[in-house]
């Protein structure tokens, strides 16, 4: 996943990403980010980060990588993403947040990229 500049991956698919926001009954909120009428991400292929360690340069892989691109929509947005919070619990501070958000930075070191894009699930006939 790709916002705010920064590449990070997530504990579960985009889609089970759910709100880390508490709720009235303090349970944790069960309303994934990817909400319904919300703008989506887009899945793309994309370069490879350059990161540096140290004084080396690493050798990238020089395949493209899956990421689901939040660039392009505003700020707020991306921000309700990294913070990983539902609209409706986004647009409130009154609810503390019940659980760490689940994104890990993307190490090139640690973590193996995707190189193909998801395909998109079937309609039920």
């Amino acid at each position: 996943m790709q916002l705010l500049y920064t590449r990070y991956v997530a504990a579960v698919p985009v889609e089970d990403i759910a709100c880390v926001a508490q709720t009235i009954s303090r349970t944790r909120c069960a309303t994934p980010v990817l909400a319904p009428g919300t703008n989506p991400g887009r899945w793309t292929l994309m370069p490879p980060t350059l990161h540096r360690h140290g004084a080396r340069q690493l050798n990238l892989p020089t395949n493209n990588s899956a990421v689901y691109d939040l660039t392009h929509l505003s700020y707020p947005e991306q921000l309700r993403w990294r913070t990983q919070h539902c609209p409706a619990h986004a647009a409130s501070t009154a609810a503390p947040d019940l659980a760490l958000a689940d994104w890990e930075p993307f190490d090139t070191l640690r973590h193996r990229p995707a190189t193909r894009l998801p395909v998109a699930p079937r309609s039920p006939s």
